[in-house]
């Protein structure tokens, strides 16, 4: 009988260093990003010219519209992140393994579904993406074996969960971008054979595969507890209830943030897509560093949402604000000035989408920014109905502007239908996190306000700093890029930081050890 509560207590566990595990995470996710990144840099002119500019942009709308096959997808493996980071500080091994088994019955449900949606959508990308009709079986099977990609994901996403679950992502650093940047060599490859669309899908369908197996290496190394435990009908209900509101947030969020370049093409051409795309490319590789800097962070939010401590949680969420301000400012003014001439050398001034659209996509991705910020925290609390409500109207209201304003402006007009919708989903999730953690500020609107103006200002100066400029060369950019990131850092960190939130921001940084492992 002692023998008995003996093994069923709780291990001794080493107490989890959270900031210097945010710090390998960020770390971990940002290397992927960059070399993601880096790899797309290298591969994107020769996708550009393979396949020219119109059948790149279809390309573009495809690699949207395979997304759409999501909409079926119950994300149960995000429940089981969030849940394996609540859980597993307050729980026995055996309960987090039925988690896991609740989460792949649920996963091995929804894939017929999936496989459904995107037959439909692969069915009618041809018509959507406006190609010619010589090319609607190229087009139809590309995007069923993007589609086919997606499930693979899915099916090793639970893997991957797991790990961020527990805090551990760091434990695979480097594999993923070493994947990446293999599969950009074998798109280059693909391409400088004459291969086409096909070619480049069987390409991002082997590296998924690969990238799946590396985790499912990796958990089974570095996480002693995984498995599949018993589970029974009871539990997948309840885990299939908080999945079918990922499910419904991932079709509002869909229709929201994963349709800008099938409007774009649907209504102006699939060559406005290639312009809009390209001009993009750099703001959103900035913009993907600041979220993974958060996304490395979120699974300690997780426990500290489990474990409800709020007062702590309020100083990281005052912290995470201020350091995405800080970061994404001086990246946006950085980028304001430079996009046109880094495109210029990269494939082509004439793609540049041209001044004002360059200026509301950096807008447009400041806003973005504190949208995914708090869309994470809301998901770590796995409550989503009021979050999915507000992605819904913002979603339909972007697509009603967007109607009447893209055939008129086309980008510039797209880019003032997704500011114009995102705005009310960033205030209400603002309104729901502060809600559920019991924030109160004591600052006044004055203070409050006062980053958000400081970076408008400063990317309004950047903005018309862009219009006295001729293109730089490649040494000038190289020369000026820090300089300019560098002096837009600093007057944003003493003007739109005030001194509580820089000696806050210098005791964190100081608190990382950065080459200590855990």
């Amino acid at each position: 009988m002692n023998q008995e509560v003996v093994s069923a207590a709780p291990t001794l566990k080493k107490k989890e260093n959270l900031k210097q595990r945010a710090y390998l995470n960020s770390l971990t996710n940002i290397i992927d990003y960059v070399v993601t990144q880096f790899t797309g840099f290298l591969v994107s002119p020769f996708i550009v010219s393979g396949l020219g500019n119109s059948m790149y942009g279809v390309w573009q709308m495809l690699s949207q519209m395979s997304g759409y096959a999501k909409v079926a997808d119950t994300r149960a493996t995000q429940v089981l992140k969030w849940t394996i980071a609540k859980k597993k500080d307050i729980v026995d091994e055996e309960e987090l393994r039925s988690d896991v088994t609740s989460a792949l019955a649920i996963t091995g449900l929804i894939v017929p579904l999936v496989l459904i949606a995107g037959s439909v959508v692969s069915w009618y990308a041809p018509i959507i993406t406006k190609v010619e009709q010589e090319y609607y079986t190229l087009v139809r099977i590309t995007c069923s074996l993007m589609i086919l990609s997606l499930v693979v994901s899915k099916l090793f996403d639970l893997y991957e969960s797991v790990l961020r679950g527990m805090n551990l992502a760091f434990k695979r650093m480097g594999l993923r971008a070493a994947i990446v940047a293999f599969g950009g060599g074998l798109k280059v490859l693909v391409l400088t054979q004459g291969y086409g669309l096909i070619a480049l899908a069987i390409v991002q369908l082997v590296i998924t595969l690969i990238i799946g197996i590396t985790y499912y290496i990796v958990v089974k190394k570095t996480v002693s507890w995984f498995g599949f435990g018993r589970t029974n009908f009871a539990k997948i209900k309840i885990f299939s209830k908080v999945s079918g509101w990922y499910l419904a947030d991932t079709g509002a969020s869909l229709l929201l943030g994963n349709s800008d370049k099938i409007l774009l093409g649907f209504i102006a051409g699939p060559i406005a897509v290639t312009y809009y795309t390209l001009t993009l490319f750099l703001p959103t590789a900035f913009q993907g560093i600041i979220n993974r800097i958060v996304m490395g962070v979120l699974p300690g939010i997780g426990k500290l949402l489990g474990l409800q401590e709020y007062d702590k949680l309020k100083n990281v969420l005052e912290n995470i604000n201020s350091i995405t301000f800080l970061l994404i400012t001086a990246s946006a003014v950085t980028i304001t000035i430079i996009n046109s001439s880094f495109l210029n050398a990269w494939v082509g001034g004439e793609l540049y989408a041209g001044n004002i659209a360059n200026t509301l996509i950096m807008v447009m991705v400041i806003q973005d920014t504190f949208i995914r910020n708090d869309a994470y925290i809301l998901s770590a609390t796995l409550d989503l109905k009021d979050k999915v409500l507000l992605t819904l109207a913002a979603g339909v209201l972007f697509i009603l502007i967007g109607f009447f304003l893209v055939g008129k402006l086309q980008i510039t007009g797209l880019c003032i239908s997704l500011l114009a919708g995102k705005l009310i989903l960033f205030i209400g999730q603002r309104h729901l996190i502060h809600s559920k953690i019991q924030y109160t500020s004591a600052s006044s609107i004055l203070a409050r306000i006062r980053p958000l103006l400081v970076s408008l200002a400063m990317l309004a100066g950047a903005g018309y700093i862009t219009t006295t400029m001729k293109p730089l060369s490649i040494l000038e950019m190289a020369g000026l890029t820090p300089l300019i990131f560098l002096v837009a850092f600093l007057v944003y960190y003493f003007l739109g930081l005030n001194k509580n939130n820089r000696s806050e921001l210098i005791r964190i940084v100081s608190s990382i050890k950065l080459f200590k492992y855990d």
